[in-house]
């Protein structure tokens, strides 16, 4: 999710923490690691896109359904991109209430996150969150606490949750997809979710900057079409790319009027 360049920002370690965009969707989320100042962004963004934190929600949600659809089809190994806080009942969490041997990595390249984040999995085995950013495949996969923690030759699970959105086209986020495809042995799923083309997202912005609330730095919202293209080589799972409530629902799940209407698309793909 696109966040203001004020919340994107750290300075260095003597400087002050600004409101930061993991952080405010674990507020979102009902999580415990915000603080006033995220609080505050938060109900700025509410402001303009009253929607937004349903969206993230849903995204948690679909994180949830996808976990818990990959253990039971024999994944035990997950590298999480972009995760931010790993916090509220997310991927190690999920994924270890089925199969406790479940491995997970949590990869963001937010350093003023890496504190909390390691203090939330701290007693959780098999699972570590490191500071690295994703655009550098060979770095994330030869990371140490990578190795140790995932064997990339069997199967595994790659998610990618709204990293996309800040890849834009000019840094080719088709051929980033395609580095991490082609370094997952067959039998590995790689699962995508990505904003769409919402003009309630873009007024949103807009709004949030007339206000002098901050500005938004450029992000890349794409088509379900561009979407699905991020998929090339992969077999995709039933429904295929489908707004995120869509995607096989289940009961508990917080309920739209209009679901097919969310602008907000994700597929899960296999490779054979």
């Amino acid at each position: 999710m696109a966040v203001p360049q004020q919340a994107a920002d750290s300075g260095g370690p003597d400087s002050p923490v600004l409101p930061n965009i993991a952080r405010i969707r674990n507020f979102w989320l009902n999580g415990s690691r915000h603080n006033d100042d995220d609080r505050e962004m938060a109900q700025r963004i509410e402001l303009c896109g009253p929607h937004i934190p349903y969206l993230v929600r849903a995204q948690r949600s679909l994180v949830r359904r996808q976990v818990r659809y990959l253990v039971t089809h024999g994944i035990t190994q997950f590298l999480d991109l972009g995760s931010g806080l790993p916090e509220s009942d997310y991927v190690h969490h999920v994924a270890q209430r089925l199969d406790p041997t479940c491995r997970v990595v949590y990869v963001d390249v937010d350093a003023s996150i890496e504190t909390d984040s390691k203090e939330l999995v701290a007693g959780a085995d098999n699972t570590a969150f490191v500071v690295a950013d994703c655009r550098d495949v060979d770095g994330v996969l030869e990371h140490p606490e990578v190795r140790v923690i995932c064997d990339t030759s069997r199967p595994f699970a790659v998610l990618m949750t709204e990293l996309l959105l800040h890849i834009p086209d000019e840094e080719d986020p088709a051929g980033l997809v395609a580095s991490y495809v082609d370094a997952m042995p067959s039998g590995s799923y790689l699962a995508i979710s990505h904003f769409g083309e919402d003009d309630r997202v873009l007024e949103g912005f807009q709004i949030f900057e007339g206000l002098r609330f901050g500005r938004f730095p450029a992000v890349s919202l794409r088509s379900r079409e561009q979407v699905e293209k991020l998929f090339a080589g992969l077999a995709l799972v039933d429904p295929g790319v489908v707004p995120v409530p869509l995607w096989r629902p289940e009961p508990d799940d917080e309920v739209l009027r209009n679901p097919s209407e969310v602008r907000m698309y994700t597929g899960l793909g296999r490779k054979d």
